[in-house]
């Protein structure tokens, strides 16, 4: 493998430089036609491309990749080569790990990788959207750019998850008392009304027979319900890990009522990020539609997205192919539709962006909003009937000692 310097011209004629790795003059030339431009010349750097052995050094936090992100974006802007930008990162970064993954990458593209091949060696910590936008800065030369939008997709994940963990923090408090209220009531409470109601040798009703024999299967055979937990959950992973058993699960989570609403929101969402920072990043729409395909996190999203490259590939237009699969909104359809004609869809996709953000945050209100009396009302129900169950013998007992 060799390093190549190329120089190319866009659809525009607009001058693009930018550094790859291929094995021959014909790969770089293919290369650097997936990109999307016209090749116009190109220089292979000296020497051999050295190689490193892969290692595991850890994994950077979201917050330190958003760090990390930021402050070489920085540098960059600052004229700082991107080698020299690395090393002053290693050098005031106080955390040993997130130094060895730096100073990794730094010896990587020292080496004669590129910034995206180096990136590739820690898939952990740079998603294989971060690497793909990095490549594509590469290329077009708005690296810092890139970085920049990197960082600001990055904080808005962060602010969102932080949003749903405070929605979710009461909801997930009242779960977990509720399982441990009847789990009490089941174990221990019930227990001991049985002994008594034994001994008075008063006839049981119905309810109450029912929930006893409950409690009595449950203290006996616990570990049967432990079991059905565990094969439930790891049956659900390794199905959910196959494409055909994500794409069905996926497909049933967008049908769930609020829930689903929300899933599609933040997936639309993740789209109109990703193929915004795609095109600012210069990148041609194929590329960038195969790199949103991977943000939407949800498979039935994603083949959507996977059958609108085909049909943009066979020549049709985003909007029309968009429209076909009858899984974006039409709004979201017309506003790319006035892109496409006015030119301006960078910017009709960054609207998008917003106003699915503002979607999304309504989302989160609302969807915990619904679960919070949902799980009161069902917990109220649950121990409600066991009351009743207990009650109920107990009012026959008392009319019994009555007489």
């Amino acid at each position: 493998m060799k390093r190549y310097f190329y120089t190319a011209r866009d659809n525009d004629g607009k001058l693009i430089r930018g550094v790859l790795i291929a094995e021959n003059e014909e790969e770089l030339a293919d290369k650097v036609a997936n990109l999307g431009y016209f090749l116009t010349g190109f220089k292979a750097f000296p020497g051999k491309l050295k190689t490193l052995p892969k290692k595991k050094i850890g994994r950077l936090t979201q917050k330190e990749l958003l760090t990390f992100t930021l402050e070489l974006s920085t540098l960059i802007d600052a004229g700082l080569p991107l080698l020299e930008g690395l090393h002053n990162l290693v050098q005031s970064s106080k955390d040993e790990r997130v130094r060895r993954i730096i100073d990794e990458i730094r010896r990587r593209i020292e080496a004669g990788s590129s910034f995206r091949e180096a990136l590739s060696y820690h898939p952990q910590s740079f998603s294989y959207i971060y690497q793909a936008l990095i490549g594509a800065g590469e290329a077009t030369g708005k690296l810092s750019q890139i970085l920049k939008d990197l960082a600001r997709f990055i904080e808005w994940q962060m602010n969102l998850r932080m949003k749903i963990k405070e929605a979710s923090a009461y909801p997930t408090i009242l779960f977990f008392v509720m399982i441990g209220v009847v789990t009490l009531l089941v174990v221990k409470v019930i227990p001991s009304f049985k002994i008594v109601f034994d001994q008075a040798h008063v006839p049981l009703p119905l309810p109450t027979q029912i929930i006893l024999g409950v409690s009595n299967f449950v203290r006996k055979f616990w570990y049967i319900f432990v079991g059905i937990t565990l094969v439930f959950f790891m049956g659900y992973k390794i199905y959910y890990n196959t494409s055909r058993g994500r794409y069905r699960i996926d497909s049933i989570k967008l049908k769930i009522p609020i829930i689903g609403e929300f899933i599609r929101k933040l997936a639309l969402s993740r789209f109109a990020h990703i193929f915004a920072l795609g095109f600012r990043a210069g990148v041609n729409i194929l590329t960038c539609l195969e790199i949103t395909q991977e943000a939407c996190g949800n498979a039935k999203i994603e083949e959507a997205v996977r059958r609108v490259k085909d049909s943009v590939n066979m020549g049709k237009k985003i909007a029309v192919s968009l429209e076909e699969t009858k899984e974006f909104p039409a709004m979201m359809i017309r506003m790319i539709s006035i892109g496409e004609q006015s030119g301006s869809l960078p910017q009709v996709l960054e609207k998008i962006a917003q106003f699915y953000d503002e979607e999304v945050t309504r989302g989160v209100r609302r969807l915990f909003t619904f679960i919070e009396p949902v799980l009161i009302v069902f917990m109220g129900a649950v121990v409600g009937t066991i009351a009743i169950s207990i009650f109920l013998p107990l009012f026959r007992m008392v009319q019994i000692f009555a007489k």
